[in-house]
């Protein structure tokens, strides 16, 4: 059977080998409510053996498949599937290179868009997802483990990604004059997708944690807007590390105020500074990462069929 595209499906697996011994095993491995181009998803494929990559990016599918079954469209075909982290460039060079491990992300690439899911270090859909048409596709570089896209008005860095999958990627996805649109949003419900980030979906109802609160929280407190947005995990690895800061400040400049007054403050202005400073750090760090999704108020992505819950 051809679909639209002309793609071959052979059930919910499009463009899949006939016989064998490693297709069939990986056949298997695969969700089947989702059709695969088989060839591309698994391009290494001889021997006469499965490898352990190719078993892990069959089981990213099925872990991603409660979001992928509501996103896709009735004829759209997945053509490769890797996981990495998504990141800003800014972010290396501050404290937010430690958001890799609340930034885990599945990336599936269709016939339509570029996919990208977060998840948790088990693989499982969590926060949100967003997605970039392919036509939006102005370049794509990258070099060992690092994926640059380059869009009408911004760059994702993608990293973490196995090499030969990072080339494999690049080789794929091809780039268009377009000068015009960038990486959408989609609501963790419909999935109806936007360009902006709005207070709650246009389509659903549903409605999204705001940027702005989660950066106030978090120059309040570093942590505090973390463990809003639900990171709780990373949030409190947060706040034990400001806890700490502070209790070294306030060692500090109470002693040199009881034995030297006003100077004393003066002494303690630098370690204050700092202090100062990591609020602030963190509550843009928190905001940018608040900015990369639709956070949810009542729940999170699909998971095995039903809605997570925070």
């Amino acid at each position: 059977m051809l679909n639209e595209g002309g793609t071959i499906v052979l059930g919910c697996q499009a463009d899949m080998p006939r016989g064998g011994q490693p297709e069939e095993e990986l056949k298997a491995l695969l969700p089947a409510s989702i059709a695969v181009r088989f060839n591309e998803m698994f391009p290494h494929l001889r021997n006469g053996r499965v490898k352990r990559r190719d078993r892990k990016r069959a089981e990213m599918l099925r872990q991603a498949e409660p979001v992928l079954k509501r996103a896709l469209g009735a004829t759209e075909v997945v053509r490769f599937a890797t996981n990495g982290v998504r990141q800003l460039m800014w972010w290396l060079l501050t404290a937010g290179s430690m958001n890799p491990f609340a930034n885990r992300t599945t990336l599936v690439l269709t016939d339509k868009r570029v996919l990208l899911i977060h998840t948790d270090w088990k693989q499982r859909p969590r926060m949100f997802a967003n997605q970039l048409p392919l036509d939006r596709i102005r370049a794509t570089t990258g070099r060992n483990s690092y994926i640059f896209i380059r869009t009408g008005r911004e760059q994702l860095m993608f990293h973490g990604v196995k090499r030969s999958e990072a080339r494999h990627l690049r080789g794929l996805l091809s780039s268009t004059a377009s000068k015009e649109g960038g990486w959408q949003n989609l609501c963790p419900r419909c999935f109806a997708p936007t360009d902006s980030a709005p207070p709650c979906c246009e389509k659903c109802g549903e409605e999204f944690k705001s940027p702005k609160k989660a950066a106030l929280r978090s120059l309040m407190f570093p942590g505090l807007g973390d463990y809003y947005l639900g990171y709780r995990k990373y949030a409190v690895l947060e706040v034990i590390g400001a806890t700490m800061l502070w209790t070294l400040f306030l060692s500090t400049l109470i002693p040199a105020v009881m034995r030297r007054g006003i100077e004393g403050v003066v002494v303690a202005g630098p370690l204050f500074a700092l202090v100062a400073l990591i609020h602030i750090g963190d509550a843009l760090l928190t905001r940018a990462k608040a900015q990369t999704g639709l956070h949810s108020k009542d729940g999170a992505l699909p998971t095995n069929g039903k809605r997570g819950r925070r």
